[in-house]
């Protein structure tokens, strides 16, 4: 692709920043549950190298995010990878809450479960520093947020059906990675009445 920018304009753009944007404001209200899912990676130097989300594969087990249809719910992130993962959410957009800095070793060592790795479990006791706010443009909805490693990262979603689409209804969350949503960093959750 080649963009070509001239010097000439068909019509001028605004000269300042709106004082009100439209949309919606990501203010949704305190959430009737919260989840803890651990981001893992197994074996990194090893040809049998895989990830997952909460110590299982992906079709492994049931499905243990079962939201119920019309609740608001944090799901926090919890990164125990070197690295960023963008991770998607289908169904819902959601507001980032924030990014807790946590000693993911010492998490591991509490925790250690299926597959050698923890999931599911609450990493507050493990924080070394105070909840940071979203980044200046995570103040919307969004459908993929960044879950950084050394942090783990909420979000808040409210869990409602399209319109004639009754309960229950299976979707995924993932990481965007295509290396990484292809070797299990995805899991379904069940949307239910």
């Amino acid at each position: 692709m080649q963009i070509r920018v001239g010097t000439m304009i068909s019509q001028p753009g605004p000269h300042a920043i709106p004082a009100i944007l439209p949309g919606r404001k990501a203010d949704l209200p305190h959430p009737v549950r919260t989840r803890y899912i651990t981001l893992n990676e197994i074996d990194v130097d090893e040809p049998t190298w895989f990830l997952n989300l909460n110590g299982v594969h992906f079709d492994e087990g049931p499905v243990t995010e079962r939201p119920q249809v019309g609740t608001v719910e944090d799901w926090v992130y919890v990164n125990l990878t070197e690295d960023t993962h963008p991770i998607h959410n289908h169904l819902v957009t959601f507001q980032v809450v924030g990014r807790t800095p946590f000693d993911a070793e010492a998490y591991e060592d509490a925790y250690e479960g299926p597959n050698g790795v923890p999931g599911g479990h609450d990493p507050t006791p493990f924080a070394t520093g105070p909840m940071e706010p979203p980044d200046p443009t995570e103040r919307g909805f969004k459908d993929t947020v960044k879950a950084n490693p050394g942090q783990f990262t909420t979000i808040r979603a409210k869990y409602e059906l399209p319109t004639g689409v009754t309960a229950p209804q299976s979707y995924v969350y993932h990481c965007h990675i295509l290396e990484h949503e292809d070797n299990d960093m995805m899991r379904p959750f069940t949307v239910v009445a």
